[in-house]
């Protein structure tokens, strides 16, 4: 099968560890809902970080982190990490997965190059732009939540914001499924998403849609629903929509999951899963290439919050969780289309090693797992389904 990706790409610079508690985090601190300051998890622009604290954003950065040098600088963004993963667990059997991003031209376009490099993508292609390459800074609290830890992310744009629908050739469009993750950090790829959407499914192929929080809309209209695609339509064309409860919320614009799930089905949407850190995914499934099933749960992996408790020197942190779910998904997705029909994928099961997936990546910093050799990843993950299989109570693939 063919898995083709766009969406959100950077480098991650990853400072930790990090105090959300100390005075000069507190002085980014947000006091109200779109002001511009730090949100412990969510996103904003470092230019926005610079007007709340009247502080140059170098300055600012060297305070909140307290001075330390970022730790790693890794590959990440909702498109490529989760696409990363399908790489990694698909390698050598005969699948093909490519992504579709962009550069700019600078030293972290070659870091950027150099991180793709190293996975085992059937190919990449960077449209080369003019200017700064898009990257993050992520500060990570370890300790936050009662030591689940938290981070939080401040975005320089760059030249991701200058990529266009229509550089999205007919290439791109020759998959099986097409996914598309954190559109809203690309503003002229969000604003056009139903009809990208649209043009894949006119392809026969199936549609994955990874949300991010959209701190653009946020901050422009606080408080309000945000919009999937220009006109609020993209619904309809999505097979498996896969959010956070925050983006969820917003995104449907419904107080709670249970409400939002409800909203995307009956918009259309195939399937929606719902991520909550540390408390059980949500999911349920409509009309679509998933058989129905009501809204249900599934707990986090136990197995995985065990090994690191017991062994702290394993513990990475929490960047980029939701992006493995969501390549797990997505592994899960190729491996049932292989044998079933379309509209009868079982979600339940597909939720299974995401769920695996997305704990799995707390083992590392930053959300890319770097392969020693091929196949790595995927035997370090195996000996984990049958750990969480037991926690849910049985051994063999759910009916």
């Amino acid at each position: 099968m063919i898995i083709h990706g766009t969406g959100c790409c950077l480098i991650d610079f990853l400072y930790a560890p990090v105090d959300f508690t100390s005075s000069s985090f507190k002085v980014a601190l947000s006091c109200t809902e779109g002001d511009r300051g730090l949100i412990p998890g969510r996103l904003v622009f470092a230019e926005d970080i610079e007007e709340f604290t009247a502080t140059p954003y170098p300055r600012i950065l060297t305070e909140i982190s307290g001075g330390i040098p970022a730790i790693s600088c890794n590959l990440g963004g909702p498109s490529v990490v989760s696409l990363a993963h399908v790489a990694q667990m698909l390698h050598g059997k005969s699948h093909a997965v490519r992504f579709f991003g962009s550069r700019g031209i600078d030293e972290t376009g070659v870091l950027l190059e150099q991180a793709l490099a190293r996975l085992p993508f059937e190919g990449y292609k960077l449209l080369v732009k003019e200017g700064l390459t898009a990257r993050t800074d992520v500060l990570s609290d370890p300790r936050y939540d009662k030591g689940h830890g938290e981070r939080t992310f401040i975005h320089l744009p760059g030249t991701a914001s200058l990529v266009h629908p229509e550089e999205l050739d007919a290439s791109f469009f020759d998959a099986h499924i097409i996914a598309f993750g954190g559109t809203a950090l690309l503003p002229p790829l969000h604003e056009h998403l139903t009809e990208l959407l649209r043009k894949a499914r006119k392809n026969d192929a199936v549609t994955v849609v990874n949300l991010v929080y959209d701190y653009r809309s946020e901050r422009e209209f606080p408080g309000q629903k945000w919009k999937l695609g220009l006109l609020d339509d993209a619904y309809a064309a999505i097979d498996l929509l896969i959010a956070d409860q925050d983006e969820a919320i917003k995104t449907s614009g419904c107080p709670t999951i249970e409400a939002a799930v409800a909203w995307f089905l009956a918009q259309g949407t195939g399937a929606v899963i719902v991520t909550q850190g540390v408390q059980p995914v949500r999911f349920a499934a409509g009309k679509g290439i998933f058989a129905p099933h009501e809204l249900s749960s599934l707990p986090v992996c136990a197995a995985i919050n065990q090994d690191i408790s017991r062994r702290p020197e394993l513990q990475g942190d929490t960047t980029g969780c939701g992006d493995n779910f969501a390549g797990g998904i997505m592994v899960a997705m190729v491996e049932q289309m292989m044998s079933e029909a379309r509209g009868k994928l079982d979600l339940r099961e597909a939720c299974i090693p995401a769920i695996i997936a997305g704990g799995f990546a707390c083992f590392t910093w930053g959300g890319v797992f770097y392969e020693s050799r091929p196949g790595e990843k995927r035997e370090r993950l195996a000996p984990y389904m049958p750990r969480y299989r037991s926690q849910l109570g049985y051994s063999v693939p759910y009916a």
